[in-house]
């Protein structure tokens, strides 16, 4: 890859990264707002996140999930809020990763955000369990539905990017040398 296509990688992997902090920031004045429980977002910084993850390759798309989490880490307040959400959110990434390169055919763009949904509440739930104590556990009974409906919604979401992405030429100009091999075939199912 020339050196032209490197900056062109790096500026298109800045712009999600940018993009999810920002819906990251924009997440948690909704969480501020709303009556949810202590910590719970809608988690619209993983439309950004499973987009990437569509139309990146692996190591580009992990460099957006790490650079949104350290980013977004600054910002949350604590280096526990860090570490707990850059648990959950890895998990959630290896999980839909593997997803969408095993069961892709088989499973919906909503399927596989609920499932990375879900995981990353296990994710962070294990962390937290690890550190204060088994009892934290049962708070998965109000994680996991949450988990299934934001799942749905950001799903809903990057099915729908997609499809209108996947039309417009500017962007398959500007992603033709970072989609993944299979990402032809992904489309045709």
């Amino acid at each position: 890859m020339g050196h032209k296509h490197i900056v062109e990688k790096l500026v298109f992997i800045s712009m999600l990264v940018a993009l999810s902090i920002v819906l990251g920031y924009f997440d948690k004045m909704i969480q501020i707002l709303t009556v949810t429980p202590a910590g719970y977002k809608l988690g619209l910084a993983n439309i950004v996140i499973l987009t990437g993850l569509y139309y990146l390759k692996f190591k580009d798309a992990l460099l957006l999930v790490i650079l949104k989490s350290v980013i977004g880490g600054l910002y949350a307040g604590s280096f526990m809020a860090f570490i707990i959400g850059l648990s959950g959110t890895l998990l959630s990434f290896f999980v839909m990763y593997l997803l969408l390169k095993i069961a892709r055919k088989y499973l919906s763009l909503i399927g596989i955000s609920v499932t990375g949904s879900i995981f990353h509440n296990i994710g962070q739930i294990l962390v937290v369990t690890l550190i204060y104590g088994k009892g934290i556990i049962a708070y998965l009974i109000y994680l996991i539905p949450l988990g299934i409906g934001t799942g749905i919604f950001v799903g809903f979401m990057v099915t729908t990017l997609t499809t209108y992405l996947n039309k417009g030429e500017v962007f398959k100009t500007v992603t033709k040398n970072y989609r993944t091999d299979e990402l032809e075939e992904l489309n045709e199912v």
